[in-house]
């Protein structure tokens, strides 16, 4: 039997508050999905299996249906966050109880970085643990053959036909790896840049993912940690799709210093819709501590021009704060009063607390980064993971309530509801569900319910 099991772990609890409507969350592990689709191509049937919020046994009987217990090739069980270690071990230990001969083949680069004797020590019934990327290595991991070559960066396409339930995925198409712009709290700060996918690549890639069957438009997240266009690329990617007849509404994540405002009509007439911009503080102080800018009142003169750029393009532009060492009353008034001027050009926000991500020896020194700031660690929720009290008078319970209270400023429930559905809630849950979901567990979220009746008409389409 050729079928490949690829298991993508779940977690046991939300990262933010564990209410119903965050465990709505559908992350695609697009990494392991990557893996699939190599294999694939070499001739193995394999299937891939998101854990998200369900149980170990639930996602093992899932397993089970799928042939876990005849096939002869070892699981792949991909850790997406390090939130998932404890779901991943469990999950292991289960599985192997009921049939100790599986074998399991772990991996997850940021998790395991460069330390896979920490995780093996964390999950002692791995039987493999492989470190970094592994396009050109899974054929031989799995089947054990020394004959199988690279595969070809022409040949990266995702296979959508490998998901579980894959209509209830809201696609992601990867279109560069890599950032390597050195800010102090980025996993990806010292990952060299690649050049953006071409466009007639990524059209093809959209025309063999987009599904049009009567649920929740399919609406593509362009993913990459640096969207770097030029005006080339973006008129190239509208060329690209008026030849194959598609009009495609896709969302992506870019740094103010990435993206150029007068790009933002090419990109909006490409199909740019909702921009994640990481604008991380209107705080020259934080800006500097956080290695953001070197210049941070140039930083927020171009980020207002971005913001008016989009909102005239009429591009929905969420943005992401962060909570970071040493934050005070004046420098979270001065991000408050930042985003209140340009409360007409911003979708939603969304904020949180810095977390330190990383094994020890690893951590150690952002860590004693940010202890020059006034942070020191509050506890650890999991291996790898530290959250922070931000100063002496800024506890980690006062950022999660500073962090909420920010959001909800700025966040109405309907447009929560609109981004979350545009990317991340399955396309099966309805905004009566996201409602229901809602009132169940009152006053728990980042959004805020005032106003509904307006939130609803926004979200029904009878409002602007």
């Amino acid at each position: 039997m050729k079928r490949v099991i690829c298991i993508s772990a779940g977690q046991l609890s939300t990262k933010k508050v564990n209410n119903r409507v965050n465990r709505r969350n559908q992350y695609l592990n697009y990494g392991l999905l990557s893996l699939a689709s190599v294999l694939k191509r070499h001739g193995l049937t394999p299937v891939v299996i998101h854990g998200h919020f369900e149980s170990t046994d639930k996602t093992l009987r899932m397993a089970l249906d799928y042939g876990l217990a005849d096939t002869r090739y070892p699981v792949l069980l991909s850790l997406p966050s390090f939130y998932a270690v404890e779901w991943g071990k469990q999950f292991i230990a289960h599985a192997k109880s009921l049939y100790p001969s599986l074998r399991f083949v772990v991996g997850g680069r940021w998790v395991v970085g460069n330390r896979p004797e920490i995780l093996k020590g964390l999950m002692p019934e791995a039987d493999v643990i492989v470190p970094g990327l592994a396009e050109n290595e899974i054929t031989r991991i799995v089947t054990g053959s020394q004959n199988v070559g690279p595969i070809s960066n022409n040949s990266s396409c995702l296979d959508y036909s490998l998901l579980h339930h894959r209509w209830q995925y809201q696609p992601s198409i990867e279109i560069a790896r890599g950032c390597g712009m050195g800010c102090g709290f980025c996993q990806e700060k010292d990952q060299k840049l690649q050049p953006l996918k071409v466009p007639d690549q990524l059209v093809a890639e959209l025309q063999s993912t987009l599904l049009n069957d009567g649920l929740i438009e399919m609406t593509p997240y362009l993913e990459t940690s640096m969207f770097l266009p030029n005006r080339r690329w973006a008129e190239g990617l509208r060329v690209a799709l008026d030849k194959a007849e598609m009009k495609v509404s896709w969302r992506t994540e870019g740094r103010v210093d990435s993206i150029k405002p007068e790009l933002i009509p090419s990109l909006a007439a490409s199909g740019l819709s909702i921009l994640d911009l990481g604008l991380e503080s209107a705080s020259a102080i934080q800006l500097e501590r956080m290695e953001k800018s070197r210049d941070p009142t140039k930083y927020l003169e171009r980020a207002s021009r971005l913001l008016h750029a989009c909102s005239e393009a009429n591009v929905k532009v969420k943005t992401n704060i962060l909570l970071f060492a040493g934050e005070n009353e004046d420098t979270i008034d001065q991000t408050i009063q930042w985003l209140e001027a340009h409360r007409e050009c911003i979708y939603g926000v969304s904020v949180s607390p810095v977390i330190v991500f990383g094994w020890q020896a690893e951590s150690d020194p952002y860590l004693e980064t940010l202890a020059q700031f006034g942070a020191t660690p509050h506890h650890s929720p999991c291996p790898g993971v530290t959250h922070m009290n931000l100063s002496e008078r800024l506890t980690y319970e006062d950022s999660l309530t500073l962090a909420r209270f920010i959001s909800k400023r700025f966040m109405r429930a309907g447009r929560y509801y609109k981004l979350k559905s545009f990317s991340y809630f399955p396309r099966t849950y309805t905004f009566d569900d996201f409602l229901l979901d809602m009132a169940h567990e009152p006053g728990s979220h980042s959004f805020s319910t005032a106003f509904l009746d307006q939130c609803i008409e926004e979200v029904m389409g009878m409002a602007a």
